[in-house]
């Protein structure tokens, strides 16, 4: 986890998949909180919907609270993932400037 967070490394977290193929056993037990708690950029996403069931609004909506994430876990999460975006450097900028005053104003 060091390396990981050290390097920067983004981990995509599919906490309903992982459940589901019982990678993880319960989604109280996905280490999404540790990786985030130790400064791993963790994301939260989404593995095949259409074989899930699921789609992002109900990985954020329902799983990351299972997953015992609260709301800052789960606004770093996103920021995390348009930090690892295959994107230029300035619009990752913009973006999350536009997302911090988004989320920040409500």
């Amino acid at each position: 986890m060091d390396y990981l967070a050290e390097k920067e490394i983004g981990i995509e977290s599919n906490l309903t998949s992982n459940v589901q193929t019982t990678t993880v056993p319960s989604y109280a037990e996905h280490p999404i909180k540790q990786f985030l708690q130790h400064g791993i950029k963790a994301t939260i996403n989404t593995d095949d919907p259409g074989i899930s069931a699921i789609d992002i609004a109900n990985e954020y909506e329902t799983a990351a609270e299972k997953a015992g994430l609260d709301k800052e876990e789960i606004y770093q999460t996103q920021k995390n993932a348009l930090q690892c975006a295959f994107l230029p450097e300035s619009l990752k900028e913009q973006l999350l400037d536009k997302y911090s005053k988004l989320t920040y104003s409500n």
